[in-house]
């Protein structure tokens, strides 16, 4: 199931198919035995080899190095991506290697770019901020990595056959601790050789059975196949010819299940396309069978794709853009996305799996995309395939850095082209060149020169009379010629992050024009925007106080999206805001009206001021399509009409901010998810809006910082089943007559400052066994956390308590199997814990998971320390006035507590004189910190842990900053 897709930086030049660590939720069927035999060997590799073949590996070598090498082999397409992602996601193995690494491999892979993706995937993308592109200066970095951690590192989709190459990528690697391995998936027993690996785990399709049940999933969907006995004696058959392979089986299936008659099941499998050659290309005949029964337009689109290398990571946006502009598909609605979304459905596209707006395609449906248009389409990847470019050419990538200029111009023998990529050729300037090829290319649809070097755009751009797509980004054109507002069916218009330093007057000629992007808002550059009816930007409008941009320019504007952002509306009047016509704006998903915040916070506001501004925010009623809205700084004393009367049945959030003048909301959509009220100091009630059976799918209520807020019906909020995140900050005035209960669903619960509602804790917290995230913050009438409670928060990941000046127990922690974070701060009455509750921690329970630890009473500190909380990895002693950090009877050294500690901070320890003598017995730690704890004159006499990469001291005793300097050590003081 290789279609799973990826991580990692989605830059176009890095042209390889981006795979993930993360497997999502993938139908892993027939591979539990291949799964048990990887884990296996990557727990004890290096006595793996003695244990008999083991479902498929077979001995290669030894291990050297202490790190030893693996690899999964087997076809595109059988599923050897997904087979890793599922190992590398195992408990085991998570539990067993201190660090992970995941990075996907380009064809010809560069050894320097490869190193700083396995630094990134370790560092979370650290590296990406140090500016590192030496090579010796990334291995240095690497070393330093690994030499401390046992470590896993997946290289997927290894093609690299040069043993010398994987030797020098690897070379680092070698200083990890023993028991450190390397997985490498790819199709060829070269590239295992190649990177030395000592056990292979060669795969197949899946067994006949396993395959059925996956195959079933896809082809039928929803359906019970018990209820189509004929189609499962025809799936059955399908399957068969299918070879095991999981990717055919999806997009087979997909094909299938579009359909679900008797005759259509029958005509695939009649198919003659069954008798195809697989070839030495890898395409699967069940690939071009699923394109065969795409609609006519799907197969344009999806051929056309044939113009991206390998691997290329498209935006939605851009791809969709460019089947419009090619005249693929209509621009009218969401055509163009329900046609990605069916080809992602089938398989043809893959989803980048940290972007819903990213995707990719398999090698195989690249490979398969080149051989359906290899009359029309082109990728230009090596200037030695330039003859090869077919005479019928129509859609042209060029995606090499360097191309003779000489062979550039050779692009003007292809009149016929519609489309050219010119994908980062960042060697030299291609400006004179392309004044050249403009003259010839008259044809050109869609152009894109993203990322070349290019300090001038030709004023016979203009000529271009046909072009509807033009993408010069992030390249170093500094002025845009008048000429370019002559192409009149220009619809998308791409200059971000290009050094503009003017820009035409008439690009308000463009009438066509869709999109455009660019650096500063669209209206910063153009005087009037009226014209450009068919914008579908989000836009931000400015109204200033004298001559500009006037409202009214927006009355024709329908086809907008996404967000409207109107600012300086103080400076409309009546009879323009009517001008606008917001209620057209079909289109429009999230709109925000906002005032100056000088004006809105001035007392001397008159009372008709006080009118105009609601007379104006009545003349923006929107369209009820609208899903958000945002009012910041509006200044009457009551919420528009239109809002109350239910118009807005689509609204799911609303967010009002410093609206100084409102006192009282009265109602609210019923649709509503998300409601947001801040900084609104006269408000005083929420009484009657805030109703359950009118609000019945509200997730989200966040109320901060109004001053004089006093009725909050917070009694009810129990009736609202669908709450899942609650925060209450800097109401000081709400009373304690009204007793806070929550429903069930809670997830999120942040109190701060929130008047006499914190006398509601602990009892409000009851049954909540969804409540992931809790934050306590200055409630001064909270007494106890009592044990019975607490050990219902079972799904607890996070928990806050911080300035409880009342708080004096706190119970039931050795309950949070799932606490990840503990910040307990400035609670001076909390001086103990029921000891009992850690005595279990050693034998597999209590806070197994608990990662981070803020504490600020060593007492309490000490106390967890009679027990091992073996995945910690960052401790905080914060705000503490102990003068030890540990005392007390102890019968457990430090190492044994904290097994796993990387990072150990004291920040803000007045009273502190002495780190502790045990601190160099932590094996694992990596970063101290000490900042303002003046006391502390030297360094434990014991010495500090080998481990230690970073040494930092701040404000602290001269004589210790004395004894730093003499240390050879990289440390960092102030």
């Amino acid at each position: 199931m290789d279609w799973l897709l990826s991580t990692g930086k989605a830059t176009p030049r890095r042209a390889f198919r981006e795979t993930s660590s993360f497997a999502g939720r993938p139908l892993v069927l027939g591979r539990d035995r291949e799964r048990e035999d990887v884990v296996r060997l990557l727990l004890n590799p290096l006595h793996a080899h003695d244990s008999g073949d083991g479902g498929g590996s077979a001995k290669r070598r030894k291990s050297r190095d202490g790190v030893a090498v693996l690899a999964i082999l087997g076809m595109g397409g059988v599923g050897k991506t997904t087979l890793a992602q599922v190992v590398y996601n195992d408990q085991r193995v998570q539990d067993h290697f201190d660090l992970r690494m995941w990075v996907c491999l380009p064809e010809s892979p560069d050894v320097t770019l490869v190193t700083k993706a396995i630094i990134e995937s370790a560092t979370n993308g650290a590296v990406a901020q140090t500016g590192l592109g030496n090579l010796d200066s990334l291995q240095v970095v690497l070393r330093d990595l690994v030499r401390s951690n046992r470590f896993l590192l997946v290289l997927d989709n290894a093609w690299c056959e040069d043993s010398v190459e994987f030797q020098t990528l690897i070379a680092p690697l070698k200083f990890g601790h023993p028991g450190s391995a390397i997985l490498v998936t790819g199709r060829s027993c070269k590239v295992a050789d190649a990177a030395g690996a000592a056990e292979l785990l060669c795969l197949n399709g899946l067994p006949e059975e396993a395959y059925w049940e996956l195959f079933k999933q896809y082809a039928f969907g929803d359906e019970d196949p018990a209820d189509h006995p004929e189609l499962v004696a025809i799936g059955k058959k399908i399957a068969h010819r299918l070879k095991g392979s999981p990717l055919a089986a999806k997009t087979v299936g997909g094909a299938l299940s579009s359909d679900m008659s008797t005759k259509h099941w029958s005509i695939v499998m009649a198919s003659g396309l069954w008798e195809l050659d697989q070839g030495a290309g890898g395409i699967l005949p069940a690939l071009r069978l699923s394109y065969q029964y795409l609609p006519a337009y799907l197969k344009q689109c999806f051929a056309f794709c044939a113009i991206f290398p390998k691997g290329y990571i498209f935006g939605k946006e851009t791809l969709i853009d460019m089947w419009i502009a090619e005249g693929f598909i209509s621009p009218q609605g969401d055509f163009g996305n329900k046609c990605l979304k069916e080809l992602l459905n089938k398989s043809f596209f893959q989803q980048h799996i940290f972007s819903d707006s990213c995707f990719v395609m398999h090698d195989l449906m690249s490979d398969l995309a080149q051989s359906l248009s290899i009359d029309e389409c082109f990728c230009l990847t090596d200037e030695r395939c330039l003859l090869k470019i077919p005479s019928t050419v129509r859609h042209l990538s060029v995606c090499t850095k360097h191309l003779e200029l000489g062979k550039f111009l050779e692009l003007g023998r292809y009149p016929k082209l519609r489309s050219l990529l010119i994908l980062g050729m960042s060697g030299q300037d291609l400006s004179c060149s392309l004044d050249i090829l403009f003259d010839k290319l008259s044809n050109i649809r869609v152009l894109v020169l993203r990322e070349c070097a290019i300090k001038e755009l030709p004023r016979n751009i203009g000529n271009l009379k046909l072009l509807r797509y033009i993408d010069i980004s992030y390249t170093k054109i500094q002025w845009l010629p008048d000429s370019i507002c002559q192409l009149s069916n220009l619809q998308i218009l791409n200059v971000l992050n290009v050094p503009l330093k003017n820009h035409p007057n008439g690009l308000t000629r463009l009438v066509n024009l869709r999109k455009c992007y660019m650096n500063e808002p669209i209206t910063s550059v153009m005087s009037n925007i009226s014209a450009l009816t068919s914008l579908e930007n989000s836009l931000v409008f400015e109204i200033p106080k004298g001559q500009g941009h006037r409202i009214a320019e927006l009355k024709d504007m329908t086809q907008l999206t996404e967000t409207l952002h109107v600012t300086n509306l103080e400076n409309v009047v009546k009879d323009d805001a009517l001008k606008a016509k917001m209620n057209t704006k079909a289109h429009i998903q999230r709109l925000i009206l906002e005032w100056s915040s000088s004006e809105a916070g001035n007392a001397e506001f008159s009372n008709a001021k006080y009118s105009q501004e609601s007379i104006i925010v009545e003349s923006f009623e929107p369209h009820p399509n609208l899903e958000s809205l945002k009012l910041k700084h509006y200044s009457g004393i009551q919420t528009p009409s239109w809002l109350q009367a239910g118009n807005l049945c689509c609204l799911c959030e609303l967010s009002l901010s410093n609206c100084h003048f409102l006192t009282e909301i009265t109602s609210l959509p019923s649709s509503l998810r998300r409601l947001h009220i801040i900084r609104c100091r006269n408000l005083r009630s929420l009484d009657e809006c805030l109703q359950a059976q009118s609000l019945q799918g509200i997730a989200e209520i966040t109320v901060m910082n109004c001053s004089k807020l006093a009725l909050l019906p917070v009694e009810r909020f129990r009736g609202f089943a669908s709450l899942r995140v609650l925060e209450i900050q800097n109401c000081p005035e709400l009373p304690p007559t009204r007793k806070l209960t929550l429903p069930p669903s809670m997830e999120e619960l942040l109190m701060r400052s929130c008047g006499h509602v914190d006398a509601s804790l602990p009892s409000c917290l009851h049954n909540l066994s969804s409540l992931v995230t809790l934050v306590i913050y200055n409630c001064p009438n909270l007494l106890s956390l009592p044990a019975e409670i607490v050990s219902q928060l079972r799904s607890l990941r996070g928990m806050y308590v911080d300035n409880c000046s009342s708080l004096q127990s706190l119970g039931g922690l050795h309950h949070l199997s799932s606490l990840i974070n503990l910040h307990i701060v400035n609670c001076p009455r909390l001086t103990d814990l029921d000891p009992s509750m850690f005595l279990d921690v050693g034998e597999g329970r209590g806070m197994q998971k608990l990662e981070c630890l803020t504490i600020s009473s060593t007492s309490l500190l000490s106390l967890m320390m009679r027990s091992t909380l073996p995945a910690l990895k960052i401790v905080v002693l914060y705000q503490s006035t102990d003068s030890a950090v540990v005392h007390g009877p102890r019968n457990k050294k430090l190492c044994w507590c904290f097994p796993s500690v990387q990072e150990l901070l004291f920040q803000d320890c007045g009273n502190l004189v002495a780190l502790p003598e045990e601190l160099c017995t932590l094996s694992t730690l990596q970063f101290l910190r000490i900042f303002n704890c003046p006391k502390i004159q030297s360094l434990p006499h014991t010495g500090l842990p080998v481990s230690l990469r970073t040494l930092s001291f701040e404000k602290c005793h001269p004589l210790l900053e004395e004894q730093l300097k003499r240390l050879k050590f990289s440390y960092n003081t102030a």
